[in-house]
């Protein structure tokens, strides 16, 4: 299966067989546009800045609507330094 053809599949030596799924709205729309920015080269640089920008900032907004993580950890070392570093944002 491959996302930028969501008609095409393998399973069946090759043959084109229909699934039936939606592709992620802000990828769809990407399609769209780059679709539009194929016949030119300096449109299509332009337009895959755009595929990039939309999916990032999709990416973007749905880390930032996931819940808060707490993690609590015991850790002891008998050096009595910390063993682990982490940093989370």
């Amino acid at each position: 299966m491959n996302e930028n053809f969501p008609g095409f599949s393998l399973d069946s030596g090759g043959k084109m067989k229909q699934k039936s799924f939606a592709l992620h709205p802000l990828h769809e729309a990407a399609m769209r546009l780059a679709d539009l920015g194929l016949s030119r080269s300096r449109s299509r640089n332009k337009t895959k800045d755009l595929i990039g920008i939309l999916l990032c900032h999709g990416a973007r907004a749905w880390r930032y609507s996931q819940p808060e993580a707490h993690i609590h950890l015991h850790i002891t070392a008998p050096t009595g330094r910390a063993p682990i570093m982490m940093r989370l944002r």
